[in-house]
């Protein structure tokens, strides 16, 4: 699955990875702090609400690849789980992901989701 092409079965079975996900809620955390702080020129630490990370996932059609029946949090984790992926498999930087939840926006999910489409285009770009 990691070295060839990916396929819709793939993408299923990463987003779907709790194990990922758990990976990705501590990266994303710990990325989005990064951005706080440097935007803000203050320490900041925080955790990145499942609604910002549900509704990001939904705007980069991630949503429309789990089962039928999940909840926010569910699909919350499908975004980290994807993030976390692509960062372990060197595909993105921390600097990226950094950079991407910067920008300056009055909607954190919108930043998210720019993310997330970063993420998948890094993904599908993979030979």
């Amino acid at each position: 699955m990691w070295g060839s092409k990916l396929n819709d079965d793939d993408l299923g079975k990463i987003l779907t990875n709790t194990g990922l996900a758990q990976f990705g809620d501590s990266l994303l955390n710990f990325a989005y702090s990064i951005a706080l702080t440097e935007t803000t020129h203050r320490p900041r630490g925080t955790k990145v609400q499942d609604k910002i990370l549900a509704d990001a996932a939904a705007r980069a059609g991630l949503r429309k690849r789990l089962p039928r029946r999940v909840g926010r949090g569910d699909v919350a984790n499908s975004l980290e789980a994807l993030l976390g992926h692509v960062w372990l498999q060197k595909m993105i930087t921390l600097e990226e992901i950094v950079l991407c939840l910067k920008t300056e926006n009055l909607d954190p999910s919108e930043n998210f989701s720019i993310l997330a489409d970063v993420a998948l285009s890094k993904l599908r770009k993979k030979p």
